[in-house]
C-alpha cells in the first residue's frame, strides 16, 4: 500500500513543481498500454489470477471449499470493481459545468452538454479511474499470490500427509503419469506466475506515468485511496482461519 501511494503521490509532486517532458507516447492517453492494458486492467487481472490459483489449488490438496472461497472472493471483488468505477463515471458525468460559445450553464450534465451547440464539458472533479483500477489490481495480485503460494511439494508428497484431502490427482493410479501430469500443472504455475508478474510491474510503470501526465493531485490521491479502500473491503476477512483456504 505504501509503495502505490508513493508512486501518485510522488508522481504528483513532481507533475505539479516540474515540467515534465513528454516520453515516449506515455503523455498521449492514446498510447497502446493505455487502450489495451490499463482500460482492461481488471480483465487481464481477473483472468491471470483465476488460471494461476486454479492450478495452484489444483497441485493441493484441497476441497471443494477452498475452491468456492476462492471463486466467491474473486466474484466479490469484479463487485467492487464495477461499483468503483461506475461511482466514478457519475460522479464525472452530473457533476461539473457546460461551456458554449456564448455562456457558462451550471446546472447541466455531460450528455446534455454534448447536445448543446458547441458545448464543452468540465467536470468539477474527474478521479482518475485509471490509478483507482491499478492500484486495487496490483494489490489483488499481491494478495492472491501471497495467500496461494506456490506448491513446493508433489502431489503425492501431499496426499501422504493428508489422505482425507481432496486433489484431482489421486484420480492418476499410475505413478508415471502423475509425475508428468504434475510436472505441466507446475509449468503452467510458474507461467501465469510470471505472466502476473510482468502485469504487476506494467501497472507500476503506468502508475508513475498517469502520476506525472494526467489529473490533478488531488484527483489521483483520491484515486489511491478508492483502490486502498476496495482492496481493504474485499479482504477485510484476512485472517489465519480464512487466509488459510489455500494452505490447510
Amino acid at each position: 500500500k505504501a509503495v502505490v501511494s508513493t508512486q501518485s503521490t510522488g508522481g504528483s509532486y513532481i507533475s505539479s513543481t516540474w515540467q515534465i517532458p513528454c516520453f515516449w507516447e506515455f503523455c498521449n492517453k492514446f498510447n497502446f498500454l493505455n487502450q489495451y492494458i490499463v482500460k482492461l486492467c481488471w480483465g487481464w487481472t481477473l483472468s491471470l489470477c483465476v488460471v494461476s490459483i486454479t492450478v495452484k489449488l489444483w497441485r493441493q490438496v484441497v476441497d471443494g471449499l477452498k475452491y468456492l472461497r476462492f471463486w466467491i472472493q474473486m466474484s466479490a471483488s469484479t463487485l467492487i470493481w464495477f461499483l468503483g468505477t461506475q461511482a466514478i463515471v457519475y460522479i464525472e458525468n452530473n457533476y461539473g459545468f457546460c461551456q458554449t460559445d456564448s455562456d457558462i450553464l451550471m446546472d447541466s450534465k455531460k450528455d446534455i452538454c454534448h447536445n448543446v451547440e458547441h458545448g464543452v464539458w468540465d467536470p468539477t472533479i474527474e478521479i482518475s479511474g485509471h490509478i483507482f483500477m491499478m492500484v486495487f489490481c496490483n494489490l489483488m495480485i499481491c494478495y492472491e499470490q501471497e495467500t496461494c503460494l506456490p506448491a513446493n511439494e508433489s502431489s503425492e508428497e501431499l496426499q501422504s500427509k493428508d489422505g482425507t484431502g481432496y486433489s484431482p490427482l489421486h484420480k492418476l493410479e499410475d505413478d508415471g503419469q502423475c509425475v508428468v501430469h504434475n510436472a505441466i500443472l507446475k509449468f503452467i504455475d510458474h507461467f501465469f506466475s510470471f505472466l502476473l508478474l510482468c502485469l504487476f510491474c506494467v501497472f507500476n510503470l503506468m502508475i508513475v506515468m498517469t502520476s506525472l501526465y494526467f489529473h490533478t493531485p488531488v484527483e489521483k490521491v483520491i484515486g489511491v485511496a478508492m483502490g486502498v479502500s476496495a482492496y481493504a473491503i474485499v479482504t477485510f476477512h484476512k485472517c489465519d482461519k480464512v487466509e488459510a483456504y489455500c494452505r490447510d
